[in-house]
């Protein structure tokens, strides 16, 4: 479409001129003999499966659903800046309906990530019909997408309690929660032993066997929230005999500095096991310093073009969770280097982590706001509805890459999946099924390659939740990992109180119940 858009500009006759027309049987032809002599072009070929998994990126998709309802995330309305009808009160909240923005966003962005798994491999089985040799030759690159078929699912499975899918006569159905976990953890079972992994040399970015076997393992550690009648004891076994799968591969490690994973030059990661590729020359789909502008300043530019949006700050609650002297009249005393970090406080003026108290420009002075007050970020916010626009701490993980072409644009990839998550998994099933000593270890290991104090003990699993939140916040893991700990509804912080149990799933949308039949409204809604 842009190529088309750009041709047009250059026309002044509008008229189109069809130089040539390629039917779906001539484009599998050819792509089968192409493909054949060079098998290096099946990357080419399987990248719309992964397009989709961009729409984790924009403020108000997918990473919305996953952030905006917990407590490290609030977006206060400031005047009339972030009002938008209420969505994110509503999402701040728990007061969602079927009929919100952001559900309705999220559901058709997943909705698009498993229909083109779909094509994807039926594109994939008509260049090898009939062609045994092909088809074994092809088999890890189908296992690949139908990792990323199952991921897409999981994520509808965790947020939307049901998956839309085709039948075995490509008819349109719909699985509910038990059958659809039962169906991504088989799609995974027979994808791995298929699939190429990272010592493999498969190109940067691709899905290997290692990521399949971390999501493997993040479905069975919430399988007993999918599915009550499962056996948590053999579950979290699977979890442990997955993660030490990635964990005895040899291909990664814990990153020894933390916000190098964030970084513009961040592609040489040791964690990455999943991962959006960003480029600072080309548009991907979606606005990539998203997590970066959506967060600071309007006066915030680090020096450059960059035009922050003012919006999305972390609540009083998850920041004083740092606090090591549990005194917040001095603020928060740690050693943890993932809370705060100042390598581009001199070039850009930006702490990375958590920014508070008087904000800097790049050269050292003073930021106001726009009414000409000292640009103090503060923990608490006076009113969820009415906030002062300096009111919230800042979260800054992803530094603006200010050698992009344009701001909307970053060289930093954001990683859905990484390797300190497989870590932590591992420690919480250890926990879950009694081994405290050994999780524990795990725990502080990890604990004191960030530079933080050991934990004493695990505090009825309550000290992993809690570690979770210190490595991973705003990655887009908070939502899953509180409703797993029973504190998603049961929970509250600021502006949140206790929520009926039925919002730890979205409402199916009602354009989508309209659309297809086979889908069923949550309870609750």
């Amino acid at each position: 479409m842009l190529l088309g858009l750009f041709a047009l500009a250059g026309c002044t006759d509008l008229e189109p001129v069809i130089e040539e027309y390629v039917t779906g049987d001539e484009f599998i032809d050819e792509a089968r003999e192409q493909i054949k002599a060079d098998i290096g072009l099946i990357g080419g070929f399987i990248d719309p499966a992964y397009g989709p998994l961009y729409n984790f990126l924009g403020e108000r998709n997918i990473y919305a659903l996953l952030e905006g309802p917990t407590d490290e995330m609030v977006t206060p309305t400031r005047g009339t800046d972030w009002a938008d009808n209420g969505i994110w009160v509503a999402l701040h909240q728990h007061t969602w309906d079927a009929d919100h923005t952001i559900v309705r966003r999220g559901f058709n962005d997943l909705s698009a990530g498993v229909s083109r798994c779909y094509e994807v491999l039926g594109n994939l089985e008509a260049i090898s019909a009939d062609d045994p040799d092909f088809q074994e030759k092809l088999a890890p690159y189908v296992a690949e997408v139908r990792t990323l078929r199952a991921y897409y699912m999981l994520q509808f499975i965790d947020l939307f309690g049901q998956v839309p899918v085709l039948d075995e006569n490509d008819a349109p159905a719909v699985l509910n929660r038990q059958e659809g976990t039962n169906f991504i953890i088989e799609e995974l079972e027979e994808a791995i032993p298929q699939m190429l992994g990272k010592e493999s040399g498969l190109a940067y970015g691709r899905v290997v066997r290692q990521t399949a076997q971390a999501i493997l393992a993040k479905v069975y550690l919430n399988r007993f929230v999918y599915d009550p009648s499962t056996s948590v004891q053999a579950d979290m076994e699977q979890v442990i005999a997955n993660c030490n799968a990635v964990i005895n591969s040899g291909q990664y490690s814990l990153a020894g500095d933390y916000f190098q994973m964030f970084s513009s030059n961040n592609e040489d990661s040791p964690e990455t096991l999943l991962v959006l590729q960003n480029s600072g020359e080309q548009f991907r789909g979606f606005d990539s310093q998203a997590h970066t502008l959506m967060t600071l300043h309007y006066k915030q530019t680090a020096g450059w073009q960059l035009a922050p949006w003012n919006g999305m700050c972390v609540t009083e609650d998850f920041f004083y969770r740092w606090d090591g002297d549990g005194n917040g009249s001095n603020g928060v005393q740690t050693t943890d280097s993932r809370f705060q970090d100042d390598r581009h406080l001199e070039s850009m003026g930006l702490h990375l982590g958590m920014l508070y108290g008087q904000q800097i420009d790049e050269t050292g002075a003073n930021l106001t706001d726009r009414k000409g007050n000292p640009l103090v970020f503060t923990p608490e916010i006076t009113d969820l509805r009415q906030a002062q626009e300096y009111e919230g701490v800042r979260v800054l993980k992803w530094a603006p890459d200010t050698t992009a072409a344009i701001q909307a644009w970053m060289n930093n990839d954001v990683a859905l999946l990484r390797y300190a998550d497989v870590w932590l998994m591992k420690a919480e099933a250890l926990w879950r099924n009694g081994d405290n000593g050994q999780a524990l270890g795990m725990l502080n290991e990890l604990r004191g390659m960030r530079g933080a104090s050991p934990a004493p003990s695990l505090n009825g699993g309550q000290a992993i939740l809690d570690e979770r939140g210190y490595e991973l916040y705003w990655e887009g893991h908070r939502r899953t990992d509180l409703i797993r700990f029973d504190q998603f509804t049961n929970g509250t912080w600021w502006a949140k109180g206790v929520t009926e149990s039925f919002r730890s799933l979205y409402p199916i949308p009602t354009n989508a119940l309209t659309a297809n039949v086979n889908l069923v409204q949550n309870d609750g809604y």
